[in-house]
């Protein structure tokens, strides 16, 4: 029994890229969806879109592993929704609301398409022709 358990220890039970794979791929996903999405206000869509842009970058780090380029996307995790203030001419409240940005989404886009390049870089989006076959079956 003790030879059994150590046989199981010194395999790994999934393999934690083919994971991260599948996650960024439903962030990926959930993005498409969300700016699909006409029914909610744009600046709602952003919003979303930014967080889930930061979840890419944060779950996209291991598998990049490189403490430069991790740093030099760092900034996804500061983006904000652009805030204004709106008064209201009545009773002189003041209401912070969020402002739609093009050039918000468009820097979401190319931090997006940046990261995507650093995991090809590492062979991760398109495995070698031979393993085709085993990745596809894993990810399916």
């Amino acid at each position: 029994m003790g030879e059994e358990y150590n046989a199981q220890e010194s395999k790994a039970p999934f393999n934690m890229a083919i994971a991260t794979l599948m996650s960024l791929r439903q962030t990926l996903d959930h993005i498409r969806n969300i700016e699909g999405r006409i029914d909610y206000p744009a600046e709602e869509r952003q919003r979303i879109k930014i967080e889930l842009v930061k979840r890419f970058y944060v779950d996209s780090a291991p598998l990049i592993m490189d403490d430069k380029i991790i740093k030099e996307y760092s900034y996804v995790l500061e983006l904000t929704p652009i805030m204004f203030i709106c008064v209201d001419t009545k009773t002189q409240k003041q209401n912070r609301r969020i402002k739609y940005s093009p050039e918000l989404n468009k820097k979401l886009d190319i931090a997006l398409l940046d990261l995507q390049v650093e995991l090809q870089k590492k062979k991760y989006y398109m495995p070698p022709r031979e393993d085709m076959g085993r990745a596809g079956m894993k990810m399916g």
